[in-house]
């Protein structure tokens, strides 16, 4: 009876006792897994863009724009139904995060940084109390009114913090949106470090808080530690999808919102919060969670003023055209102005200071709008100043155009006790400085 032979690695055509052998048996499986990977991915994206597409086009017939720019989902992932959007590949992401020059012009001197972008304590107390009297007002307060001796009690009161963070108060309700404040974009030790420091602490702020909105997840919109912080004392307004990871954060007084959604604040009924669209994207916390939830803007109406929040948005006209003809007039907007070169890749993502004009005069000119997400995190490539100053020629270009006249802005590192400006005005302010609009 004849006997099988024991098999042997000699047996085998592969020279397995060769050192390199299995080195590049592991390196042709993951290459061939990568490659896999990228097509199938690649031929997901092709299929949900086509889905996306087919149903723009369909949307172009609807008459509402509650209809056109409703939410839109593909495969479980949330798109965006706007023409202007563009994808992004991953390999184009990080090819410019690994060739870009990470200078944007900062100065060495931490002297010199601070005369260009100074920092000014906010005056909280024209945020969060009524004064008796013209006592106490520092240097970090502009106003907005018709008489510049006086100065009572101001209906709208905002603050920049950094990024997309607003501390801003509307008649007797105050806000916070997109917390963050931690040292560097992801937390106080990943990421982009801050341009220049925190104006004031959340300990300063947090009593006086009554609700947080939230654009969307982005590390540098939304700090997990700021969640841990404020908790359940203050209601959370979210867009679709992201409840859940509040919840695990033991977070529940949270009201998740879809685009064109409306819902009175609980504790003051007179006091609407709008969702509606934005285009840009979500995810980027874990490597699996792209467009797992959705992304908006908001809008604060009380009875007498209206405050618009622009979270990351790229510009679509007829969007913010829309906004304006449903919600105007504002009392006071805050756009997004940095984040914006290379062009090619940013503008769909973020918009530039010429855009966010634009959509200044499509939301109907509010009393004033101020430029935030710039100055704070470089992760782009403009001058770190380049915001500011584009948008003061931005300015007078579009207004020109548009009304044959120009409006002059004071300086965004004016730090005087008031500045006095027309009907309607776009300007930047140094972090921390204070307006307030009657």
């Amino acid at each position: 009876m004849a006997t099988a032979k024991r098999l042997s690695f000699a047996n085998f055509p592969i020279p397995f006792d060769h050192p390199y052998t299995i080195p590049s048996l592991i390196a042709a499986v993951a290459a061939s897994s990568f490659a896999y990977y990228y097509l199938q991915s690649t031929h997901t994206a092709e299929l949900i863009e086509a889905v996306r597409i087919r149903d723009i086009n369909k949307r172009r017939q609807l008459k509402q724009p509650e209809q056109r720019f409703a939410s839109l989902k593909v495969e479980r992932r949330f798109v965006n139904p706007f023409g202007q959007w563009k994808e992004v590949h991953w390999w184009q992401t990080a090819l410019f995060w690994l060739c870009r020059y990470k200078g944007n012009g900062i100065p060495k001197s931490e002297e010199e940084l601070g005369k260009t972008m100074p920092v000014i304590k906010p005056s909280l107390d024209l945020m969060f109390t009524r004064p008796d009297s013209n006592n106490g007002l520092n240097e970090s307060w502009v106003q907005l009114g018709e008489n510049k001796d006086s100065r009572p009690l101001p209906s709208v009161a905002f603050t920049w913090l950094g990024q997309s963070t607003c501390l801003i108060r509307i008649d007797n309700i105050t806000i916070l949106t997109d917390p963050v404040f931690t040292n560097c974009s992801i937390n106080d030790y990943l990421g982009p470090k801050r341009l220049r420091p925190i104006p004031c602490t959340l300990d300063e702020i947090a009593s006086h808080i009554d609700m947080v909105l939230v654009s969307h997840d982005h590390f540098d919109h939304l700090d997990e530690s700021v969640v841990f912080k404020l908790g359940n004392s203050v209601t959370w307004y979210i867009p679709l999808g992201l409840r859940e990871w509040f919840v695990q954060r033991g977070v529940e007084n949270v009201i998740e919102l879809d685009w064109w959604q409306e819902i009175r604040h609980a504790e003051q009924l007179d006091t609407t919060i709008a969702c509606v669209p934005a285009m840009h994207w979500s995810g980027s916390r874990t490597l699996f969670d792209k467009n797992s939830t959705l992304w908006c803007s908001y809008v604060i109406k009380t009875k007498s003023n209206s405050v618009f929040f622009c979270g990351d948005t790229g510009y679509c006209p007829e969007l913010f055209k829309a906004i304006g003809e449903r919600y105007s007039p504002f009392t006071l907007a805050a756009i997004p102005i940095g984040s914006f070169k290379p062009e090619i890749l940013m503008q769909h993502l973020h918009m530039g200071p010429t855009d966010a004009v634009k959509v200044h005069h499509d939301i109907g000119c509010p009393r004033i709008s101020i430029g935030i997400h710039w100055g704070t995190f470089m992760m782009s490539d403009e001058h770190y100043l380049e915001p500011a100053k584009q948008l003061k020629e931005a300015w007078k270009m579009i207004d020109i155009q548009r009304t044959g006249g120009e409006l002059t802005l004071p300086s965004p590192s004016s730090s005087s006790s008031s500045s006095y400006v027309p009907d309607t005005q776009f300007i930047t302010t140094s972090i921390g400085q204070t307006v307030c609009v009657d």
